[in-house]
């Protein structure tokens, strides 16, 4: 057993295809875990109960294509389209059997509509510029928001009033972040023992209501999987344990659900509200990603190509011109980023250039991003452009000889980086200018440190928040040695509160004044223990 209760032979026992019988004594459903453990003839879209068909209440529409994947992903085509495909393993030996194809999706006739294409995104706080130029950040946990389950998931409002937390318990809770903030309500001296010294603020509660979820008449409490708040608190989307996807009211009639969207068959473990609001990205345990339009409720469009559990879902953000520039500018200050650039620019051939050009023009950074991050639990993460459906996905490779594990990926606040954290203790990092498959380097935490499950980037481009089972550590980007192991400084700082257990979320703020993480396995193998911490971050300039 590892480091955070990742079962380090059960998960190699499914992904290499072992016999599910060996399995048995495990005590754990590692179908459940992974998501590879239907049948071929399942996933090759026969009538079967365990099938993973979209419909649960039998409302589905018409069968969609599965989209495969890009030219550059020639191992992850072929195993979308072949029965089962052998080839080396993690540790380059070993073969390993995939599924036939993704879950098959059952649209909606007629289908709903992609809103991003047809509203303008909505606008953003953005971060004081004392917090988006200094060098690095002072983060500091002076917060705890007291629970005694574990918390899978956070979501906060674009001004950070109030904060919503679901977990294992069934219930959604929703928190004064000012008040917290503020130091109104203290904790307790026996509440303080376990933790460090700074954090003597209670998280003060505002409200609560049950996550109750409706199958077959039956009203029943369920874990909270995901969560998703719309920016102004109007209302908030919910994940849950049957693979519906609950919409709640919150400013008035607060905790009233309003609505069920019902097509996942599994647990919903991603939910992204669209940059324009009006709608919802949702991954699930059964591996479809889908477009929902909020306005009919019907889905729009999805994305076909995982064969595993969604972990991440994100759009590419978006930047004001003057906030590009901005960033432009300090790139251009930093010798390190501009070392990279140089050599990029100097292997690179017309060729590169122009396909470089090409890659600017289809990611459009000037309206309502486009560009869709999807991550699966098996490691494969994808790019898609939403104003295409029949346009392949493009498939971001693992370093070598790293596990197929992804918890969490993220893009930077200006959507030139997405990082990956892997199961080996590192974080993939990749250029988007650069439309490369390979990360453009690896960050290495240390030895032991466990599974990197969260990542979040800062807004000065240079500091990288992540969190693995021992700490939370934010990485300074700008230091291109991070990858070496025989750097002369350590490229990380550890980031006091979080020592042992699985960190399910990490979320910072808009403004970037406060960062919050809750700890959590999301479903998933690994151990909590059942912190929700909040820091106040501070700029520094050294």
């Amino acid at each position: 057993m590892s480091d955070g209760g990742f079962n380090d032979e059960l998960l190699e026992k499914e992904l290499f295809g072992a016999d599910s019988d060996d399995l048995d004594g495990a005590g754990m459903d590692v179908d459940e875990m992974i998501g590879m453990g239907d049948s071929v003839a399942g996933l090759a879209g026969e009538d079967s109960a365990g099938d993973g068909t979209l419909d649960p209440l039998g409302k589905g529409g018409a069968t969609t294509e599965a989209n495969g994947v890009s030219n550059g992903t020639a191992a992850a085509a072929a195993a979308t389209a072949a029965a089962t495909t052998e080839g080396p393993g993690a540790d380059g030996g070993r073969p390993q059997q995939l599924p036939a194809k993704p879950v098959d999706i059952e649209m909606d006739v007629p289908p709903g509509e992609i809103t991003v294409l047809t509203h303008e995104a909505k606008t953003r706080p953005t971060a004081p510029q004392e917090l988006t130029s200094c060098a690095t950040y002072d983060i500091l946990p002076t917060m705890s928001f007291v629970s005694g389950y574990q918390m899978h998931a956070v979501a906060a409002t674009a001004s950070m009033r109030w904060v919503f937390t679901g977990g294992e318990d069934g219930y959604i809770r929703k928190w004064d972040m000012d008040a917290s903030a503020g130091g109104k309500q203290l904790l307790t001296q026996g509440q303080r023992h376990a933790l460090v010294d700074s954090v003597s603020k209670a998280g003060v509660m505002a409200s609560y209501w049950d996550h109750s979820d409706k199958t077959e008449d039956t009203e029943m409490l369920s874990p909270v999987y995901s969560l998703a708040v719309q920016s102004q608190a109007e209302w908030l989307v919910s994940g849950m344990k049957s693979g519906h996807i609950g919409l709640w009211t919150v400013r008035h009639d607060e905790g009233r659900r309003v609505a069920l969207l019902a097509k996942h068959s599994k647990p919903v473990s991603v939910l992204r509200i669209s940059p324009d609001e009006f709608g919802l990205v949702s991954g699930s345990w059964d591996r479809a990603v889908l477009y929902w339009d909020l306005n009919s409720g019907k889905i729009a469009r999805a994305f076909a190509g995982h064969v595993s559990q969604i972990s991440s879902a994100e759009f590419r953000p978006t930047l004001a011109p003057e906030q590009r520039a901005a960033d432009t500018n300090r790139d251009d200050d930093d010798d390190s980023s501009s070392s990279r650039r140089n050599s990029q620019e100097e292997d690179g051939d017309s060729s590169d250039r122009e396909s470089g050009t090409a890659a600017s023009q289809a990611f459009d950074v000037k309206a309502a991003s486009h560009v869709l991050l999807t991550a699966s639990i098996d490691g494969q993460c994808y790019l898609w452009d939403v104003r295409a459906p029949h346009r392949l996905p493009h498939a971001l490779n693992a370093a070598p000889r790293t596990p197929r594990w992804a918890a969490s990926a993220c893009w930077s606040v200006d959507g030139s980086r997405i990082y990956v954290g892997r199961r080996n203790n590192t974080i993939d990092e990749y250029d988007v200018a650069m439309m490369g498959s390979d990360p453009v380097r690896t960050l290495r935490l240390p030895m032991n440190s466990g599974p990197v499950t969260a990542v979040a980037a800062m807004p000065n481009g240079r500091s990288l928040v992540c969190a693995s089972t021992d700490n939370v550590r934010m990485w300074n980007l700008a230091d291109d040695s991070a990858s070496d192991g025989a750097r002369a400084a350590v490229p990380f700082q550890i980031v006091p509160g979080h020592h042992g257990g699985a960190i399910s979320s990490i979320l910072v703020d808009e403004r970037s004044r406060y960062m919050l993480t809750t700890s959590g396995n999301r479903g998933w193998e690994g151990s909590s223990n059942n912190l929700h911490l909040g820091y106040e971050i501070s700029p520094l300039d050294r």
